[in-house]
């Protein structure tokens, strides 16, 4: 008996760490990281909902505060519409001007800076400070001319240098019952109730700012951490709105160098609307305070495995002495046993099992060492005779047509590849590989003019040519214990939809064997060379095969002949395998 060679072997504590480690540290390691990562993940979506919500928030309320003062200046201006049709001989500007009317719609409102209803002539009532910016008087001048055409006007932001805050220049025409244009109330509105909506953002750790179409800074909750009044468009998020203004939140990199910082950012246009600016609404967080409780979670997840790591070698340490000690003895006398003196006894001292094992194997090495191999010689015997006589009759077959000399042997290697990747049990697979082997045995009863001819088959003849897996059936059946390889002969030419031969069977009608069988007949009929075709590569065989997945074969058979063929697991012979190897 030739001897065992060594193998690489492994100690008792190495395979007590790795069970531990694979039993509990990798389950452990993984389950952490996915919780980890699921929690990332809520979070980074919570976070960004919430920055959204804040940003649609503070836009709505923008919009709202516009609105409301449109409103208001638009009453004034009802009012005086209202004036002008009970008493069309009186001037409601005059009317307005004279007395103390105008102040008292400004005292109820403080967001008015500047009010003014006025004629055509620019007289009327006026509220304002002693003095008025120069640029602001361009923007009313402008808003006053709008308003005569018949148009709402809502200006850019302006900011005026004896005011803290901008503001916005509002302007509604006046007009008569024939519709004409009579006068115009305007009236420059503070955004300071924008910014003290904006700085309620800072307690939540939010920078919160507004911005206009050119990503010029308007208002911010911290003016500081925007720098100056330079259009902000650097900041990635800022010249997105610019281009594109819709809603959009994202991560990006606010600065430059090492002052360089992530941070998480939401944008939300005002509006959209009729008579409403055109701006945007950005909310912004760091990214490290956004996910500061998941870093600190993985943080805390590696330590934790980290120590179940360190327990489990250490327990493992102790377990394996324990059991390793008795085990090194027994082996130490099984070695001496192997050396050939097989009147040597074991006695180890130990545990109960081991003491049973030792005179076990004693008793086992004395009696069986004998029979063991005697029954291994004749089944070796047994079984090679039997497939000797199966390859000589499949040879016989094959040998009867040039172009299929070998194909039963190499269609027989191709499904048991096909099998084992399959999935298939190893007395399964060697039911595969017989039936293979004796899959065309009924061509023994088909005409040699049939078989060897040139040319294509007639009709007629192709009918013929159909009748040699019944055929095969009929010669096996007569062999009461090779009766289970019957299915795989008889219907490897059955296909999937149900157009095969010779009973038509369909899907899972058609026996796993003759599946695989029929997978593995084409694959070697396209890969070697016939009088109607040159041989052709195993991969471009392998996907035209694919291409009758569910029509002619089992998809499974089909993902199995991949599998084996990318793995090397399936050796392509003949006229194939020699181009493969010349390309």
């Amino acid at each position: 008996m030739a001897p065992v060679p060594r193998r690489p072997r492994l100690r008792i504590v190495t395979a007590l760490i790795g069970v531990l480690v694979i039993v509990s540290i990798v389950p452990l390691a993984l389950s952490a990281i996915r919780l980890v990562s699921i929690n990332r993940e809520a979070l980074e979506t919570a976070e960004k909902q919430y920055l959204t919500r804040s940003a649609v928030t503070l836009s709505d309320g923008i919009e709202a505060y516009l609105r409301r003062m449109l409103v208001q200046v638009t009453k004034i201006g009802d009012g005086l519409e209202l004036a002008l049709a009970v008493a069309p001989d009186k001037d409601p500007f005059a009317f307005v001007g004279r007395t103390a009317l105008i102040a008292r719609y400004r005292d109820a409102e403080p967001s008015f800076l500047v009010l003014r209803a006025l004629d055509p002539d620019r007289l009327g009532g006026v509220i304002q400070p002693a003095q008025v910016d120069e640029a602001l008087e361009v923007e009313l001048d402008r808003a006053f001319d709008a308003a005569m055409l018949g148009s709402v006007y809502l200006g850019e932001a302006l900011r005026v240098a004896s005011l803290p805050d901008p503001g916005v220049v509002l302007a509604v025409p006046v007009s008569a019952g024939d519709g004409s244009v009579v006068g115009v109330v305007e009236a420059f509105v503070s955004l300071a109730p924008i910014r003290r909506l904006l700085e309620l953002e800072r307690k939540r750790d939010l920078v919160a700012y507004v911005v206009d179409r050119r990503g010029n800074l308007i208002l911010a909750s911290d003016p500081g951490v925007l720098g100056g009044r330079e259009p902000l468009t650097k900041i990635e998020l800022v010249s997105e709105f610019v281009q594109h203004p819709v809603r959009l939140t994202r991560t990006y990199t606010r600065g430059e160098g090492p002052s360089a910082r992530k941070v998480l950012g939401t944008v939300s246009p005002v509006g959209p609307g009729q008579n409403l600016p055109d701006w945007g609404v950005l909310v912004e967080k760091d990214v490290a305070r956004a996910f500061a409780a998941a870093t600190q979670m993985t943080q805390t997840s590696w330590l934790v495995a980290a120590l179940a790591v360190a327990l489990a070698v250490v327990a493992a340490i102790l377990a394996a002495k324990a059991l390793s000690r008795p085990v090194r003895e027994l082996a130490d006398s099984v070695r001496k046993m192997s050396e050939g003196d097989l009147s040597q006894r074991v006695d180890v001292p130990g545990t109960f099992e081991l003491a049973e094992l030792a005179e076990g194997f004693n008793h086992m090495g004395a009696e069986l060492e004998k029979s063991v191999e005697k029954l291994k010689l004749a089944a070796r015997e047994n079984q090679e005779l039997f497939l000797n006589s199966i390859r000589a009759l499949a040879a016989a077959v094959d040998a009867k047509d040039p172009y299929t000399r070998g194909h039963s042997e190499r269609v027989a290697r191709y499904s048991v590849a096909i099998a084992r990747h399959m999935g298939l049990p190893a007395d399964e697979v060697k039911k595969v590989r017989i039936a293979a082997l004796l899959h065309d045995v009924g061509k023994i009863g088909i005409d040699d003019r049939i078989l060897r001819k040139p040319t294509a088959l007639t009709d007629d003849e192709f009918e013929i040519m159909k009748l040699h897996p019944v055929k095969g059936a009929l010669i096996m059946g007569q062999i009461p214990q090779l009766k289970w390889i019957i299915p795989g002969m008889k219907y490897h030419h059955e296909k999937w939809d149900g157009t095969g031969y010779p009973d038509g069977l369909a899907a899972e009608e058609i026996p796993m064997l003759a599946r695989i069988i029929s997978v593995a007949d084409t694959f070697d009929a396209m890969t070697t060379t016939r009088p109607y075709q040159k041989a052709m590569k195993s991969d471009y065989v392998a996907s035209r095969i694919k291409t009758f997945a569910g029509t002619r074969y089992d998809a499974r058979v089909i993902d199995a002949l991949e599998h084996a063929l990318a793995s090397h697991d399936l050796e392509v012979v003949g006229e194939a395998a020699r181009q493969t190897v010349a390309s």
